[in-house]
């Protein structure tokens, strides 16, 4: 990943939307959502090769990649919710943004039951031995 465009994209940005913000508060929104737009574009090349490095990563060992890649996307919905909150405060929509919380809480919360099951089918197993 090359953090030095994200870098620069994010303070461009806020120079941007600052100076902006003084002539036409109205486009100082647009241009944040731009750039978080453009940050996202560039985040997302490093998470293809995140995803691409891990499954290498656990070739030779025997743990299944589904649970693993279920993780990746719980850290990715945390941290894309994270963000979509910020923006969602940023503009004044407090109630908006707890809403994406909630709603982004409850996805991860999905997305931890298959591998809870397989915890508790192991937890079962061990009790009965």
């Amino acid at each position: 990943m090359e953090i030095t465009k994200i870098l620069v994209v994010a303070v461009c940005c806020c120079v941007f939307s600052t100076l902006v913000s003084q002539f036409k508060p109205e486009f100082s929104v647009l241009i944040q959502l731009c750039g978080v737009a453009l940050v996202a574009l560039l985040i997302f090349d490093c998470t293809i090769e995140i995803f691409s490095l891990t499954k290498d990563l656990t070739a030779g060992i025997q743990i299944n990649n589904e649970y693993i890649f279920l993780l990746l996307k719980a850290v990715i919905i945390a941290v894309c919710g994270k963000v979509v909150c910020d923006v969602c405060s940023d503009c004044g929509n407090r109630a908006v943004a707890t809403c994406v919380d909630i709603a982004c809480r409850l996805s991860v919360l999905l997305l931890a039951f298959p591998m809870l099951k397989v915890l508790l089918g192991l937890a079962t197993e061990l009790i009965e031995k």
